[in-house]
């Protein structure tokens, strides 16, 4: 493209949604220099719409004071020609939707200790953004509101981020909310966020828990065709647990999502990092563990599997026909989900021990141990009677063998 936003050349249109562009971009500086981030500014079909403006310097005003390596950093803000923009970090990786679709494609559900990773730093971002103050010490009583999978992005070093505070309700906020006004993607919404009621940041951990919830199942949890059965269901509070649709996964799951997704928000958890914690809790004890390094290494694997399986790669291009589509924006730099699973072939299973196997050989039998004896024979005459002695002595001795050690691991309650 070659067009410049402030300091920035931009060399992509990545997307183009409601109220916003977003864009590939980099800064260049001597001695070689470059960064590249992205580049989001407003659309310009909303040029001179006040409240719109208003609402972008809001949520680069509340992106700014949230430093935290489970949040999308923003690094600039400024004007240009008019318009606002805001250079953002470029996260390698993949958005959660792109996770979750391409599980399903080659049918292999995301690990369920990744799942798990991927919410709790999910939330411990998110009570960071609850917790946070101004630098005057007041609280910003921050609210997301519109946490779904396209707002998680994952690096390829297994770090999940939240993005996308475009609807984030503060304290610090120019443009209210008008009464009766719902923001957000409402396939994710507590009851009393659709029902455009008060909200205070348990509206959030019901919205993870939705999402946490897709990432075991692979499937919504309001998945209905029609919007009105949509509302019913989430106003219903009567949601399957995902062992039902899972076979595995264990029942302390089904436990915090069933808290998680309380329709009475005080029965909920009281806090992201209490709802982290449980999922934390309950990594600790699964038979598998997950950390970022193994993250990145089923991010990466995933991605670069599908890079393999002869996809052509497609790069998705803005029609006006497709701005409802564009949630965040960032889902574009996703790569394109497999059509067909693919096909992994199990390793064949070696029929001997090598050096490195743990397998020990049985020890010889008697016809052995007396063919070993006649050959300690000649120490007689070469290395003396003593040596003899001991040489056989020791065939028919037991062995004695290095004590087993068995490691277990605690096995889950229910």
């Amino acid at each position: 493209m070659g067009e410049r936003v402030g300091p920035y050349e931009v060399t992509e249109l990545l997307a183009a949604g409601g109220m916003a562009e977003i864009f590939l971009g980099h800064k260049d500086g001597p001695g070689g220099f470059e960064k590249q981030l992205v580049i989001k500014r407003i659309a310009k079909k909303l040029l001179g719409d006040r409240e719109i403006e208003h609402m972008f310097v809001d949520e680069a005003r509340v992106q700014a004071l949230l430093d935290h390596p489970n949040i999308v950093q923003i690094y600039d803000f400024g004007e240009d020609r008019g318009s606002y923009f805001m250079a953002m970090e470029l996260v390698r990786g993949c958005t959660l939707r792109w996770t979750i679709d391409n599980a399903n494609a080659v049918r292999r559900p995301i690990p369920m200790q990744h799942a798990l990773r991927i919410a709790a730093d999910v939330l411990c971002g998110l009570h960071y953004a609850h917790e946070r103050a101004d630098d005057d010490g007041k609280a910003l009583k921050l609210i997301h509101r519109d946490i779904s999978p396209v707002n998680v992005l994952i690096s390829r070093a297994g770090i999940a981020k939240l993005c996308d505070f475009g609807v984030a309700k503060s304290e610090i906020q120019r443009v209210m909310t008008r009464a009766g006004i719902v923001k957000g993607k409402f396939r994710y919404m507590s009851p009393e966020q659709l029902n455009a009621g008060e909200l205070d940041r348990r509206a959030d951990l019901f919205a993870v828990g939705t999402v946490l919830w897709e990432m075991l199942t692979g499937r919504r949890l309001f998945d209905q065709q029609d919007e009105d059965d949509v509302v019913a269901a989430i106003r219903s509070g009567d949601y399957p647990a995902p062992s039902e649709l899972r076979p595995g996964v264990p029942r302390p799951i089904d436990r915090i999502l069933r808290k998680a997704l309380h329709s009475n928000r005080d029965r909920r958890f009281r806090s992201a990092r209490e709802f982290q914690l449980a999922c934390e809790e309950i990594l600790r004890m699964l038979p598998s563990a997950s950390n970022s390094v193994l993250v990145g290494e089923y991010v990466s694997a995933e991605l670069d599997g599908t890079a393999g399986l002869g996809v052509p790669t497609r790069r998705r291009q803005y029609t006006p026909e497709n701005d409802s589509l564009l949630a965040s924006g960032f889902e574009v730099l996703d790569p394109p989900v497999p059509s067909s699973p693919t096909t992994i072939s199990n390793p064949p299973s070696a029929d001997y021990a090598d050096e490195g196997s743990d397998r020990v050989a049985p020890p010889p039998g008697l016809t052995g141990r007396v063919a070993g004896a006649m050959l300690m024979a000649p120490a007689v005459v070469f290395g003396g009677l003593g040596k003899a002695i001991e040489g056989i002595g020791s065939l028919f001795s037991p062995k004695r063998r290095d004590p087993e050690v068995r490691v277990t691991r605690t096995r889950m309650r229910d």
